[in-house]
């Protein structure tokens, strides 16, 4: 195994440069929590990584459960938010332009009770900006359930994609998911938004006995993917303007 594993890095070390690349700056990214009654959050996590030089990963995970209490109405939050300043340069000079692609893919379950839990993942936006102007824009599908009604949800959005020049650019992601429950006297299960792997969910809030029990939870959350790629649509285009050729030795049609 630790042979394949050193194949494997030396061809990825040893592997060209891409012609175009994307180098991340400064970025303000945050999670607030908002906590009533008798509730759980857990995770809380916004992780951008740079898998290779012309491709960038960004990933919110997290959990929200809320079960009744006697006295009041009981809510968790997570509210995510990300500003990730970065540049494109084009490493090849023959490269003289370039196209920014987004993509985005959540994955996540949404768990409610008969007694008036609810649950909700808000939309997944994301957006790219040069200075003021808007270039991209993706949303990934929101979803919620409510009265007993529980969901597996995977759902993918884009690609998206727009031409670039080199130059500094901004990235604005933002992604929330809520569950709620009214106060009861009586106890009953909670309502819960999963979108982060384990440990983020306790397991002494749902039961054994859950609709989910075994789901696989390795990559549940909302992940944008933001790729930059040389742009060849010109020379396409001015191949597809040409006349086609004749046969060899045939008429000619002006």
């Amino acid at each position: 195994m630790n042979l394949v594993l050193a194949t494997l890095l030396l061809a990825q070390a040893t592997a060209p440069a891409p012609p175009v690349s994307i180098t991340l700056g400064p970025r303000h990214g945050h999670v607030s929590p908002t906590r009533q009654g008798c509730v759980h959050t857990g995770g809380g996590n916004i992780d951008v990584a740079q898998p290779t030089p012309d491709t960038v990963v960004i990933t919110m995970t997290g959990v929200a459960v809320a079960t009744a209490q006697p006295c009041k109405d009981s809510l968790a939050a997570l509210q995510f938010d990300l500003e990730q300043c970065f540049d494109i340069a084009f490493d090849d000079p023959k490269v003289k332009r370039a196209r920014l692609t987004l993509e985005g893919r959540v994955i996540g379950l949404l768990r409610s009770h008969k007694g008036g839990g609810s649950a909700d993942q808000a939309p997944g936006r994301a957006a790219v900006f040069a200075g003021p102007v808007g270039l991209l824009a993706l949303e990934v599908p929101p979803h919620s359930v409510t009265g007993g009604e529980n969901l597996s949800v995977n759902c993918r959005s884009g690609p998206v994609s727009a031409p670039v020049m080199p130059g500094p650019y901004t990235l604005r992601q933002a992604f929330a998911i809520r569950a709620a429950h009214p106060h009861r006297l009586k106890p009953c299960q909670a309502a819960s938004a999963e979108f982060a792997p384990d440990p983020a969910l306790d397991p002494l809030w749902i039961s054994y006995w859950e609709p989910f029990h075994g789901a696989a939870k390795k990559d549940f959350g909302l992940q944008i993917i933001l790729k930059v790629a040389p742009d060849s649509g010109a020379d396409e285009k001015g191949k597809a303007d040409l006349p086609p050729p004749r046969p060899e030795g045939g008429p000619r049609k002006d």
